[in-house]
């Protein structure tokens, strides 16, 4: 397994999940609030289901998975980074998990720090995701820490909350546009 590593902020800490707490993804994925955004159909995700899914990331030299923790408060979310390095580019996925961390900027926050691994540690040059544009909280935080909407892929996913196919914005930040701000 490669080392993942450890990434800090004022109130956040971004470290390697353990297996151990797959317990956290399957409580958070079994509420429909939380995986309305997510798209995917994890409401009958099991516990042995993600700890396999924790252990193929982390065997991917190309890919990063890290819990988000809360300095003295706890595992809250996670984040998922897969690498282009022929590119220069990193594609992110992130979640809060708990609801009680919710529109408390920890979202931005771990945004900021992902930006600065991204474009000062590995000297890639572009940071992108796909969001639901329904995601307005997600689009404001993305927004906030620079990210630029690009484009919209219509009906692109189909969110089984929803029980529809639904539109996503492309969005993304450069390099160039990291360190003007």
């Amino acid at each position: 397994m490669k080392k993942t590593p450890i990434l800090k902020g004022p109130r956040i800490i971004l470290r390697p999940l353990k297996l151990s707490e797959a317990t956290y993804y399957v409580k958070w994925f079994r509420d429909k609030e939380v995986v309305q955004y997510l798209g995917n159909k994890l409401l009958n995700i099991k516990a042995k289901g993600v700890r396999d899914y924790f252990i193929k990331e982390n065997n991917k030299p190309d890919a990063i998975l890290w819990a988000i923790e809360v300095v003295g408060v706890g595992h809250i979310g996670n984040v998922h980074l897969d690498l282009d390095n022929n590119n220069k580019r990193a594609s992110l996925g992130i979640v809060i998990g708990d609801k009680n961390y919710w529109g408390e900027g920890y979202g931005a926050e771990c945004l900021e720090i992902l930006g600065d691994y991204v474009f000062k540690k590995l000297k890639y040059n572009r940071l992108q995701l796909t969001v639901f544009t329904a995601n307005r909280r997600a689009v404001r935080a993305y927004k906030k820490v620079g990210f630029k909407i690009e484009g919209t892929l219509r009906k692109n996913i189909y969110a089984y909350v929803f029980k529809k196919y639904c539109d996503e914005y492309v969005m993304a930040i450069l390099k160039d546009e990291w360190f003007k701000k």
